[in-house]
């Protein structure tokens, strides 16, 4: 069967899903063209005429496109950037980056905090996201970019005032903790899914101190949770 074959028939039974899903905002198609262990391939096809799907956090709407990762427990990630808004408020940052940024939920929570914001993340789609949701709230001091965070880290001429990390369950590891460590980022406010990563990685910036700490209920019924921790930099 082809491409275009199975296209035509999932858009001919599209009427009848949103009949009964009403409440279904964006539906896609992804495509897979290989039998192969992966969750999605890297084609995706929007069905619908609304393209992405506006999610209200706090005061910031963020943008949503297909293939963009986002905590689905919206209450509590709410929680989660609110309260990371509130922690780099009192240290009014110049300049910050977002590393491995997502759809840029801590960037746009910061936007009002430094003066300038750079958000690093490798899925296009989840920066496409991202600069969708910087243009509808018209924050010129924030910018995103793909790419590979630690690459971008190693590669730039200086650090930022704050560096905020939120890496997937393996952290941020040896080599980027190793560049934090070195540099002279004044704080970095690490959100972590995973305990042992960051422990370890906390382990590898000694001259960063813990100075504040808060647990997430993310993952209710669950043993996982997320923790973020603000770190500054001991005095020389």
């Amino acid at each position: 069967m082809t491409r275009r074959t199975v296209i035509t028939r999932i858009r001919k039974h599209l009427p009848t899903l949103l009949a009964e899903l009403p409440q279904a905002r964006v539906v896609t198609a992804n495509l897979l063209p290989e039998h192969k262990a992966v969750l999605e391939g890297s084609e995706e096809i929007v069905l619908t005429e609304q393209q992405t799907l506006p999610m209200r956090l706090n005061d910031v709407t963020m943008h949503l496109r297909p293939q963009s990762f986002f905590q689905t427990n919206t209450a509590i990630a709410a929680a989660l950037y609110a309260e990371a808004r509130a922690w780099i408020s009192d240290l009014a940052p110049e300049d910050a980056w977002d590393l491995y940024s997502g759809v840029g939920g801590f960037a746009l929570h910061l936007a009002d905090a430094a003066t300038d914001v750079t958000g690093i993340e490798t899925s296009v789609e989840a920066v496409a996201s991202a600069e969708l949701s910087r243009t509808d709230a018209a924050l010129t001091r924030v910018r995103f970019a793909a790419g590979d965070s630690t690459t971008y880290a190693l590669g730039a001429e200086r650090a930022p005032d704050l560096v905020v990390v939120n890496p997937p369950r393996r952290g941020i590891g040896r080599e980027l903790a190793d560049w934090l460590e070195r540099s002279d980022a004044a704080h970095v406010l690490y959100s972590s899914c995973n305990v042992a990563s960051l422990a370890r990685d906390l382990a590898a910036m000694p001259s960063l101190k813990p100075v504040k700490a808060r647990v997430f209920d993310m993952f209710p019924q669950t043993t996982h949770f997320e923790v973020m921790v603000l770190l500054s930099r001991a005095p020389a």
